[in-house]
Parts: structure tokens; sequence; C-alpha cells
């Protein structure tokens, strides 16, 4: 597991779960998940798989809410000496070190090209959503995270933030208003307040809670094995006893990498490909690797992502 450390900005080995004090914000279904998260984090988006699967076998029955803790605040001071990084173009070896180790892809372009000055941006728009649309929030966060490490775009650039809301049906002019304004930042820098009071020093880190016992506090990118035991340990959420049908699957992604969709499946990276190609998903070359798009959501499909049909 690994770790990206808000307080040293060292990257490394995570520490093993621990118990946290939370104080309970709001009524939960069979447990609840604080995910402690940004936008930029390239081990949260190695975790995505993991997570994702999560959400859909147990995503009904539990509380889930995002915190932002704003890993990248700006570059001047930033050093993260575990990693090696001192500068925008530090991070490029890194997060391809990150795709080799987990096998989720990332496109580490940007750094080079087109380096992102902050990851505030990106998560005060996600407060943006929050505000207006909190349904959308995950598929906002989806979607962005999608362009950043599969297409290598500058996700802090207020353009295209408007643009991926646009693509979710969010009214522009509203997020516009609140995110120029300074209301949705108001609500970020409130939430940055509360990651330190919670004594969170890093990212990804998962806070499980359940109906009658002490929360259970995970700290780094989790398998799904672990991420589920512990899940069914802490809440007493029956497991799911199925993998879905491809066709199922695509449904609930709309799109997803090829280790995504095996996660999902429970089956190999060399099976996942025809068992999609024969359910009608598009494939395209991103990153060294394949993004999947299911049927019905081809009409959705990003400008940039039109020419890579394979």
């Amino acid at each position: 597991m690994s770790f990206c450390d808000l307080k040293s900005g060292q990257c490394g080995d995570a520490p093993e779960e621990a118990s946290l004090a939370v104080e309970a914000s709001q009524p939960i279904l069979r447990g609840e998940i604080t995910y402690v998260t940004d936008p930029i984090c390239s081990h949260c988006w190695a975790m995505e798989p993991a997570w994702r699967k999560l959400r859909y076998h147990y995503g009904a029955q539990l509380e889930l809410r995002h915190m932002y803790g704003g890993l990248l605040p700006g570059w001047a001071g930033f050093r993260d000496a575990g990693a090696g990084i001192g500068s925008p173009a530090d991070v490029a070896p890194h997060w391809a070190e990150v795709a080799s180790h987990y096998g989720q892809p990332i496109d580490p372009s940007v750094w080079l090209r087109d380096p992102l000055a902050s990851s505030f941006p990106p998560s005060i728009a996600a407060h943006a959503v929050r505000l207006l649309v909190p349904e959308q929030e995950e598929a906002f966060l989806r979607r962005i995270r999608e362009a950043l490490f599969l297409e290598a775009r500058n996700i802090a650039r207020p353009e295209l933030l408007t643009t991926y809301a646009g693509e979710l049906g969010i009214d522009v002019e509203q997020f516009t208003t609140l995110y120029t304004r300074g209301i949705a930042e108001q609500a970020f820098r409130r939430e940055l307040a509360e990651v330190r009071r919670l004594g969170v020093r890093g990212f990804p880190t998962l806070i499980i809670s359940g109906s009658d016992r002490q929360p259970v506090v995970l700290h780094g990118s989790q398998n799904y094995k672990r991420l589920e035991e512990t899940v069914l340990r802490v809440t007493g959420i029956p497991r799911a006893q199925r993998a879905p049908r491809p066709e199922e699957a695509l449904a609930a992604y709309g799109s997803g990498t090829t280790l995504e969709f095996a996660e999902l499946l429970d089956v190999s990276r060399g099976e996942v490909g025809e068992l999609l190609t024969a359910n009608g998903a598009t494939r395209f070359e991103v990153a060294g690797d394949t993004l999947w798009l299911a049927p019905t959501a081809q009409l959705d499909l990003p400008k940039q992502l039109s020419a890579s049909i394979v």
C-alpha cells in the first residue's frame, strides 16, 4: 500500500489500519465511508478499480462521503522528498512508476507540457458540483480524473472544469457563479479545516464506520480484498454473492479501464477485452492502455478520444 503524506510531503508505505475518533455527522444506513482524497492523487487513481467495485456491490448500503484535503496548494515551498518531487517535471516519472506498480494506466505527460499549478481548482469545482447536484459529485470527480490521468489534461484550468461540468448536464451558469464568486471555495476551505481537525495526514485515507463500532481507518491505496473485508467486518453487511454480467458492468460504469472491468467481472485482464467487445463496448487507446466505453455512453465520447478508436 502506498500513501501520500500531507504534512511531510512524502509518499511511501502506508501505516497499518488504525482507529480514529470521528463524530457522527449524519445518519447512516449499514455503514459510512469518508474517503479523504485529492483529484490529482495518483495513489487514489490507482485505487479506482477497488473503489468502484466496492461502490457497485455495497454503495446502496453505505453512506459515501468525499473530503478533499489539498494535496498541492502550489509549488512554492512544496517538496515530496520520498518521491523525489520538487518541481512539476518530477511528477512525470513518479506517476509512471505508480502506473507500472498498480497496472492502472496513467499518462504523465501533462507535467511536462502543461503542468498543474495547484490541486485546489478541481477540488473547489467538486464542491461547486456538490452544492448544485450532490448526486453528480462522484461522476464529476471521475470525469476530471479521466481527463487528467488518461487524457493528460490540465484540470486546474477553469475553462476545462466548466466544460466537464457541462458534459454531465450541470447548469454551467450556476456552476460558474459558485466557482468564481468564492462560494465553493469557502466550502472547500471549511473542509480543509475539518480534514486537519480529524488528524488525517495523507491520501487516500478511508474512514469506515458501522452503527456500533469504533471507526476503522485505512491509509493508502487498498486492494479490493482488504477494502471489502474491512467494510464487512465493521458494518456487518452481507458479502456480495456474484460478479455482474458484462452488460451489467458496462451499464453500471459507462466507461472504465481494462483493470477496472477485470476487477469488477472477476476475470483476468486477458479475458476482459473479449467479453466487453462481445457486449458492444468500444475501446480507445489511452495512456498506453485501453479505456472501454459502453454502447449507451458513446454519444458522450470526449472529443479528444474520438480519433483513437481501434
